[in-house]
């Protein structure tokens, strides 16, 4: 298992507000207003979590996941409250991208994560490339769907461009010139192929999914 670290991450003005406003075409679509509507959580305006769209772009030797929204919090709110899941596949291995606004630093021992993020914050964002999904025993009314964190990845999130983007190195995930990557399977998208959640102690339902989407599109890397 890696455990690379990222200690600074770049400001989220810098980071994505070009991506958001350039033509990244969309791997899937999801309609503005429909958040929450299952749940009637009432989370959805004005805190947002209303997904719209996302897309994959490449960028040097990474790839760049944009997430965008018909609203959404601002970066540092409501920290372990919510987070994002995005399940997708590379050349057949499943892997997940999870984002917070914020982390407080706590481990997932359940999921036999080391004290190695005690203490650690991320006021810009919190970002992991994970992978060795599996559903775990049933605790109580919870199925945990565990996700080994294989590496903290770059990224930030852009209140002003309701946008948020993740920064995945392609030798992370193996990705190579001609690499498809396509929907997520498997134990990865347990919870949810592509959704905000409301989570307690790093657990998640599908009972608590605010908003979800589904990648329709395969993206090629060239």
């Amino acid at each position: 298992m890696k455990r690379t670290i990222v200690a600074t991450l770049v400001a989220g003005s810098m980071l994505v507000g070009g991506l958001a406003q350039a033509k990244v075409k969309p791997v899937w679509d999801d309609p503005a207003g429909d958040a929450d509507a299952a749940q009637g959580l009432g989370y959805s305006i004005p805190a947002g979590f209303d997904l719209v769209s996302g897309g994959i772009l490449k960028k040097g030797k990474d790839l760049h996941f944009v997430v965008t929204h018909a609203d959404m919090p601002p970066s540092g709110s409501l920290p372990e409250g919510f987070r994002f899941l995005w399940a997708f596949n590379v050349d057949g291995t499943d892997f997940r991208i999870t984002a917070k606004s914020a982390d407080i630093g706590k481990p997932d021992v359940l999921a036999g994560e080391s004290n190695e993020r005690v203490g650690r914050v991320d006021p810009q964002g919190h970002f992991r490339l994970e992978g060795d999904c599996a559903t775990g025993a049933t605790v109580g009314v919870l199925q945990p769907v565990n996700c080994k964190p294989l590496e903290y990845i770059e990224g930030a999130f852009d209140a002003g461009n309701m946008a948020f983007t993740a920064i995945v190195p392609m030798k992370s995930v193996k990705a190579k010139k001609g690499s498809f990557i396509s929907i997520g399977g498997g134990d990865a998208a347990g919870i949810c192929g592509i959704c905000w959640v409301t989570h307690t102690a790093e657990r998640s339902l599908q009972s608590t999914i605010v908003d979800q989407a589904t990648m329709t599109k395969t993206y090629k890397v060239r």
